[in-house]
């Protein structure tokens, strides 16, 4: 639980807009690691528990050009909501059997996402 409050304040900072940010829109541009932005956007969205939260629609820049967070577009009955995750608090792989599809896991639950700000371009 004490891991919470620092994940919280940091996507509160992406959310609120408290840095200038920019959507990726180089695929081949590193985003985490070996993975650049064209293997992370439309990747499933893995929770904490395990199960499908959403998938990434976006990747966000800051004013330098560096990637600094995802946009998740979270799945739920009604109308998609989008939030904001710092790229520290995801992890990204292959899928198993698929080596040219990936999986964003989160820190986070689906409830967890879900109650985050909404994120507005």
């Amino acid at each position: 639980m004490k891991h919470i409050a620092p994940i919280a304040l940091s996507l509160t900072l992406i959310a609120s807009g408290a840095m200038a940010q920019a959507i990726a829109r180089d695929e081949a541009l590193a985003a985490k690691g070996a993975f650049t932005v064209g293997q992370i956007e439309d990747a499933d969205v893995i929770d904490s528990a395990n199960k499908k939260a959403g998938e990434v629609e976006h990747v966000i820049l800051d004013a330098a050009g560096k990637p600094t967070a995802v946009i998740i577009e979270i799945d739920r009955v009604g109308p998609d909501k989008k939030v904001s995750v710092a790229l520290a608090d995801i992890s990204v792989a292959p899928e198993a059997g698929d080596p040219n599809d990936y999986l964003v896991r989160t820190k986070l639950t689906k409830d967890q996402l879900t109650n985050l700000p909404e994120w507005k371009p």
